[in-house]
């Protein structure tokens, strides 16, 4: 039995490829990305390890299929690699000393595991059927996150602002709307989504999130300067949420503005998003601000230089005192063999304010810091 179903899943998928080559308006064509890097730990330690802790690691490697069953239908399916994550639970009797009641007490810890292959995109692409527009459905590109990506271009350094503070994700299941008016000047991109993004199993219970993206290229007609984007961003999650009767909804809203540049001397963007949270005395709001700038320099026949950097500011709720957290990034981009090997030297630290409090003693905050040196390295090939 076990022997049948292997060769009937054998065949099946055959027939499948078959059918599809012999439908396909274009072969299907493969590329990939990989981003790998070894990072030295500058970070000071008070207490554990102390600092010099190093490593390599292989953060991403994508290997996408790209091709088209008809001349308005086209798909994507990428695929990546990355560590599994699980988590165990630990019980525990303790003890209450007032009471001396017992109680159960959970505690979870999460694990790495080893590099495993996952599934990123899984789309069609659909044209025609509203004019102008194209129709996504599946595993789909949410409309800002990848966006930002495009802008400030190294994603093998560090996650854009919007994904790194998780206000939006890069893949998630659902369905999405995106095109233009006025020759480009104007173009948008609606999404529809379970929510979850690509990482997570979906609740059936649990809101849709619809996210919107709006941007405007005002010099267009400009070769020099018609990159200069401005954008608005607006998301609701948990939209339509299920709820036991008299059970409060946790309402999510993320809304910003970003304004970006891409030039053939250099990429510039500056983005401020918010995201409020909760209803009545349990609302919360949070601000993110993000701003980067990099620099594009020819070297020699087939080597760039690209100076970068990147400030980012990120206040989780605007009504508590002391939990901001800020990140610098530096560094430059060495880019060869027409960009498809880039290597980058790089230095980033990320501060915040540990708050102190102590039996007898004022409140009082100290200024720390997380810091690495790293070498990272991005690989395409097509």
């Amino acid at each position: 039995m076990r022997k049948l179903s292997k060769s009937f899943v054998i065949w099946a998928g055959g027939a499948l490829a078959l059918a599809a080559s012999a439908c396909a308006v274009d072969a299907p064509a493969l590329s990939g990305v990989l981003y790998a890097y070894f990072l030295y730990d500058l970070t000071s330690q008070e207490e554990g390890e102390p600092k010099g802790g190093n490593e390599f690691g292989l953060s991403r490697c994508y290997v996408t299929a790209k091709g088209s069953v008809h001349e308005k239908v086209s798909y994507q399916v990428t695929g990546d690699v990355g560590r599994d994550k699980y988590t165990y639970y630990t019980y525990e009797l303790v003890q209450d000393p007032q009471t001396g009641t017992y109680k159960l007490v959970e505690t979870p810890y999460t694990k790495t595991g080893k590099l495993g292959f996952f599934l990123k995109y899984a789309f069609f692409d659909v044209s025609g059927v509203v004019p102008k527009h194209h129709i996504h459905a599946g595993m789909i590109k949410p409309p800002f996150a990848v966006y930002e990506h495009s802008y400030w271009g190294w994603r093998v350094i560090r996650k854009g602002a919007f994904l790194d503070r998780r206000y939006g994700a890069t893949a998630d299941l659902g369905l999405g709307l995106y095109g233009g008016f006025a020759d480009g000047l104007v173009q948008h991109n609606l999404a529809l989504m379970n929510g979850g993004s690509f990482g997570k199993a979906e609740d059936p219970y649990s809101g849709k999130d619809v996210e919107y993206r709006l941007s405007a290229f005002p010099l267009r007609g400009n070769d020099d300067w018609r990159g200069l984007s401005v954008n608005g961003i607006a998301k609701v999650q948990n939209l339509g949420e299920k709820v036991p009767p008299g059970a409060d909804k946790n309402p999510v809203a993320i809304y910003g503005g970003f304004l970006g540049l891409k030039h053939k001397f250099a990429n510039v963007g500056a983005g401020y998003y918010a995201r409020s949270a909760g209803e009545g005395d349990e609302k919360y709001h949070g601000d993110l601000i993000t701003a980067f700038a990099t620099v594009h320099l020819r070297a020699t026949e087939g080597m760039t230089v690209h100076p970068l950097a990147r400030y980012d500011m990120y206040e989780p709720n605007a009504d508590v005192r002391d939990d901001d957290r800020t990140v610098f990034i530096g560094g430059v981009g060495l880019k060869f063999f027409d960009g498809k090997l880039a290597l980058i030297p790089n230095y980033q630290t990320e501060t915040y304010k540990e708050v102190i409090e102590s039996e007898g003693q004022p409140r009082r905050t100290e200024d720390k810091s997380i810091d690495y040196v790293y070498l990272h390295c991005q690989f395409n090939w097509e």
